[in-house]
């Protein structure tokens, strides 16, 4: 069957490769465009993520951009799936597609780490943003540009950024559309560290197979708790803890984690 997010001519516009045992990483393959965002690539990037989400033996995503220029420089000016001219619900549509990568990003259980390789603009940084760790190289560059073209973060960026860095720094950023650069974006608070380009990938695989060590229920209710405590008061997030733990509670790799500690061992997760 065909996947109806390529066509019979176009290459795959996101590659799929599996590095490490349990770890998948994701490249935005368009690197002519600097990886910018086709309505292929806003489609073909979530049903990647939605399939490796589903997939057990995956426990850790990584993804990147194609080349050494960009991780995704925003939207593909050259073949928009929105424009002014349209009626707002085929706008709304066409925004939505963006919107869903956020969205997706965020409610998978499978924990992501963003490994940004160049210029993470616009929607490019939203993306960026909504990925649960991000490791940068050198060359890394994240900026809201939005304003630069009158636009508003219309992909989660004015959402996500003042949960990650504060109320203030966000409308720094959002307000002049500066961007940041390599070591600048671990300053921020906004990437976990900063490496030489050639060490990128090989440091970003090395995060993603520690964290795919974990037990991967646990690690996916951790996700949704952490994402979801800025939006919940705290006896809602008490309670959906508390859910939560009961279900870990009932795994394998609970009982394992306890048998491990008792016998002075390492444990071994199965995802069960």
């Amino acid at each position: 069957m065909t996947d109806p997010t390529e066509t019979e001519t176009d290459e795959p516009p996101v590659r799929v490769d599996r590095p490490r045992e349990h770890v998948a990483r994701l490249t935005l393959d368009r690197p002519d465009a600097m990886n910018a965002y086709d309505e292929s690539l806003l489609r073909t990037l979530v049903a990647r993520l939605e399939e490796l989400d589903s997939d057990d033996d995956v426990r850790a995503i990584i993804l990147t951009g194609a080349g050494d220029r960009a991780f995704c420089s925003g939207v593909d000016l050259e073949n928009m799936p929105l424009t002014p001219e349209m009626e707002f619900a085929d706008y709304e549509a066409g925004l939505g597609l963006f919107q869903n990568v956020v969205r997706t990003l965020r409610t998978i259980q499978t924990p992501v780490v963003g490994a940004l390789n160049g210029y993470a603009l616009g929607a490019g940084c939203d993306t960026a943003l909504a990925c649960d760790i991000r490791i940068v190289s050198e060359n890394a560059a994240i900026g809201e540009t939005f304003i630069d073209v009158g636009f508003v973060p219309g992909d989660g960026g004015a959402y996500l950024l003042p949960r990650l860095i504060g109320e203030a720094r966000a409308k720094e950023l959002i307000f002049t559309g500066r961007h940041l650069e390599g070591e600048e974006i671990v300053d921020w608070g906004l990437a976990r560290e900063c490496v030489p380009a050639d060490e990128l990938l090989e440091t970003a695989e090395s995060f993603a197979a520690e964290l795919a060590t974990q037990p991967p229920i646990a690690l996916g209710f951790s996700k949704s708790l952490v994402n979801e405590s800025a939006d919940v008061d705290l006896e809602t997030a008490f309670e959906h803890a508390t859910r939560a733990q009961r279900i870990c509670a009932q795994t394998d790799d609970h009982a394992e984690a306890v048998d491990a500690f008792a016998e002075n061992r390492e444990p071994e997760f199965t995802g069960e």
